[in-house]
């Protein structure tokens, strides 16, 4: 059953889409009915979940359950991933991107993995840009600490 996304407590799980660009409106209107459809009538063992989803950025969707009223199992996650990979093959995107991601403005710069390195020594990446955190489980991280300063994050060895 869909909730709305500031409703869901701190201890749901959350999962990350990160898109390997910045979504049309008229994507994040097809993402959004599509999701909220899909977290409608998400079961995992016939079993209603709770969930629910939000799109940040234009370029990131954050998926979320609370397991204190029925847990996921791998077969309802499987699920979830069956929606982005359809979603990807009708709007040609990619929704497991792992580039770096960077808050700039209200959009975010995609920086390959390969590169970071060198981007940080050209002087590309500061210590203070605000980074996405790609491993964020729970609601309550995602909310505090998904977004942080690259100097605090998995890249700080390169500064």
């Amino acid at each position: 059953m869909y909730i709305p996304f500031e409703q869901m407590p701190d201890h749901a799980r959350v999962w990350i889409y990160q898109a390997n660009r910045p979504l049309t409106p008229a994507e994040s209107q097809l993402i959004s009915q599509t999701l909220e459809k899909g977290t409608q009538g998400w079961e995992a063992h016939g079993a209603p979940l709770q969930a629910s989803f939000e799109i940040r950025y234009h370029q990131v969707i954050a998926v979320a359950v609370n397991e204190s009223v029925n847990q996921a199992s791998g077969c309802s996650i499987d699920a979830s991933t069956r929606w982005f990979k359809e979603l990807a093959a009708n709007l040609n995107i990619d929704f497991f991107n792992r580039d770096l991601a960077i808050v700039r403005g209200e959009s975010l710069e995609l920086i390959p993995i390969g590169q970071i390195k060198s981007q940080v020594q050209a002087g590309n990446i500061s210590p203070t840009d605000i980074i996405l955190r790609p491993l964020t489980d729970q609601v309550d991280t995602y909310r505090s600490k998904w977004l942080c300063p690259a100097n605090e994050s998995y890249i700080s060895r390169h500064f």
